[in-house]
């Protein structure tokens, strides 16, 4: 059995994860970046007498690896003859359908965010806090407060990074052109005092969430700090 678990809601796909990880007995980690065929080869070939399946766990072997090359197709082809393997793969973002095309017969799993929630991150910018607040609680029929908070919290860390250097945290580094344009162009709304400032109040509220010294629920928080943009 092949199972491809995947998508660009992190933290869903990962518990999801590590609830399937548990269930296998034994499995064998491979680490996607610089995986070779012969890894592959030796870790579902290299029987006991006492092992009736071999099981491995494949972390980022998409997001590390073109279906292009010669080493993936390899690894594709084999692990498709293999019937008699559990294999495990998990891709910390969304992964392409041509890829997926290449394990035909693997049970996918994608764990994506809604589209509102780009929406409302595109749209963080001064003075826009009244359209900013109907999109959070249409953003809260699906998602919980804290997640949102999470992903505004990552949206000013991103845009603080570009401040001092575009390549200062991994999350700017795997940005597609496109992205880092859209980051750039939230970056020039701000400034680098303003977005420093916001950010120190992210983390007031968090402090204040972690500790239950907070004033507000994390809702009504939230809801404070886009009116104050």
């Amino acid at each position: 059995m092949i199972l491809i678990i995947h998508g660009n809601n992190t933290i869903s796909s990962r518990n999801y994860y590590f609830e399937e990880k548990n269930k296998l007995k034994n499995p064998v980690f491979i680490n996607g970046d610089g995986i070779t065929f012969d890894q592959v080869f030796q870790a579902l070939e290299n029987n006991t007498f006492f092992e009736e399946k071999k099981e491995i766990i494949i972390e980022n072997f998409f997001g590390k690896n073109k279906s292009t090359t010669n080493e993936f197709k390899k690894i594709a082809e084999y692990l498709n003859k293999n019937k008699s393997s559990n294999v495990l793969f998990w891709d910390n973002d969304e992964v392409s359908k041509a890829s997926l095309n290449t394990f035909k017969t693997a049970t996918v799993r994608i764990f994506s965010y809604p589209q509102t929630l780009f929406a409302f991150l595109d749209n963080i910018k001064p003075g826009k806090g009244q359209y900013l607040i109907k999109l959070f609680h249409e953003l809260l029929n699906t998602m919980a407060a804290e997640l949102v908070f999470f992903m505004i919290n990552r949206q000013f860390r991103i845009m603080l990074s570009l401040t001092g250097g575009a390549n200062q945290i991994d999350e700017v580094k795997r940005m597609a052109p496109w992205q880092l344009s859209k980051f750039k162009n939230q970056v020039a709304l701000f400034g680098n005092d303003q977005l420093l400032e916001l950010y120190n109040k992210l983390f007031e509220i968090e402090i204040g969430q972690k500790t239950g010294k907070a004033f507000y629920s994390m809702e009504k928080s939230i809801d404070f700090f886009l009116l104050g943009l």
